[in-house]
């Protein structure tokens, strides 16, 4: 089990969006024991309160829950805890080095750094009000840091609402033409032809339950039977 802390100023913002973001995905993919995921703050100002509504709301309209989340204060026991952490930006970066020492730097990185950003900063909602533009930089970052911890390709369906937005997904990510037939038969002859041999594939089933949900486990299986 890979364990993830995930790191901003206040913990009611940006680090607990990223870490529900992290646990839906991983639940998705069917990867939730795999990861142990939370969240903290480098500031004691915010401790006991809980997700800012705006970001909670956020949460809630992409059907993730965060009940139950209180802030949470990072503290020196956790380099020894977590496998990573992971910041929003490189204050918090300085501080995870002031508190944990050089002997836990490969440990510590910025979470866009797992988007192909390095460096940059995760946008913080509570002075820009652009909670939209924070949940773009968390999910690309969350969804890269799911492919480097599997080392494979990230299809995520989160949204999908019917098959033809399922196989719209596939041949984006996949970047097949688009006469790309849109049924099970086809997909198996792509994934086991010399185009993706020896590639490696993490599905991510859509939120939402039901049929599309239930098509896409039957995706999922063809992934699984092809890379066999």
């Amino acid at each position: 089990m890979t364990k993830i802390l995930f790191v901003c100023h206040g913990n009611i913002c940006r680090s607990p969006m990223a870490e529900f973001v992290m646990k839906d995905l991983a639940a998705r993919a069917g990867l939730a024991d795999a990861f142990c995921v939370a969240s903290a703050a480098t500031s004691a100002e915010e401790l006991g309160n809980g997700v800012y509504p705006p970001v909670r709301a956020l949460l809630e309209r992409h059907g993730i829950g965060c009940a139950g989340k209180t802030v949470r204060l990072l503290r020196p026991a956790d380099s020894d805890d977590f496998d990573l952490l992971i910041g929003m930006d490189e204050y918090n970066l300085r501080y995870m080095r002031r508190l944990f020492g050089a002997a836990e730097a490969g440990k510590l990185h910025l979470l866009l750094d797992y988007a192909g950003r390095p460096g940059e900063t995760v946008a913080d909602p509570w002075y820009t009000r652009d909670f939209q533009a924070t949940w773009d930089d968390v999910t690309a970052g969350c969804r890269g840091l799911l492919e480097a911890l599997t080392g494979t390709k990230l299809i995520d369906f989160a949204d999908c609402e019917s098959r033809e937005e399922l196989y719209g997904v596939l041949r984006r990510e996949m970047a097949w033409e688009d006469w790309y037939g849109g049924n099970l038969d086809a997909l198996w002859d792509v994934l086991t032809g010399l185009p993706h041999e020896g590639e490696r594939f993490t599905i991510a089933l859509p939120r939402a339950a039901g049929p599309v949900r239930d098509y896409a486990e039957k995706i999922r299986a063809v992934f699984e039977e092809a890379e066999r």
